[in-house]
């Protein structure tokens, strides 16, 4: 399924489905918005966008409206993404050609995973069980810190604050 107006693609490979860029994207470029029901309760599909707040899927659509409209929900992670949220847009972190997975670090929007998993992108970042921001280890939150929700900021505060440390934007 393509969404012509966003370009990206969610395709189905290895059983899996993924979204991908119909199109190249240049670095910065805003590729699409994360839309749905707000809810106060994560969830395996939904994006944290505040301290109580995750996006969701709603439960009325069929498969079809699904990939047509939540195309976002078949956003990947990685420890080494090539976009990041910011509000609920996604954006570009570097170039990302025609038909290259979409990828971001979930550990960068959900403070606690609703469902851990045990990550299998292969970068030499890799985390290995994803559980969310809060089991991140202090140097990957750091590393991470440019990639960050607005409502993970305080946590690094705090650490900051604790360990002793000076943050720098």
């Amino acid at each position: 399924m393509t969404s012509e107006n966003s370009g990206v693609a969610v395709v189905r490979s290895g059983g899996e489905y993924t979204i991908v860029a119909s199109r190249p994207f240049a670095t910065g470029s805003r590729l699409f918005e994360v839309n749905g029901e707000i809810t106060g309760v994560p969830t395996r599909y939904s994006v944290q966008i505040g301290p109580d707040s995750h996006i969701d899927l709603p439960d009325r659509y069929g498969t079809e409206e699904v990939m047509d409209r939540f195309f976002w929900r078949f956003t990947n992670h990685s420890c080494e993404p090539n976009v990041r949220l910011d509000g609920r847009q996604f954006f570009a972190l570097r170039p990302i050609e025609r038909w290259q997975e979409i990828t971001f670090h979930y550990g960068t929007t959900e403070y606690e995973m609703a469902e851990p998993f045990d990550c299998r992108c292969g970068s030499a970042q890799c985390e290995g069980r994803i559980s969310g921001f809060r089991h991140l280890s202090a140097q990957s939150r750091r590393r991470l810190r440019p990639l960050l929700a607005e409502h993970l900021l305080p946590h690094l505060a705090d650490e900051a604050v604790r360990d002793g440390y000076v943050l720098h934007r």
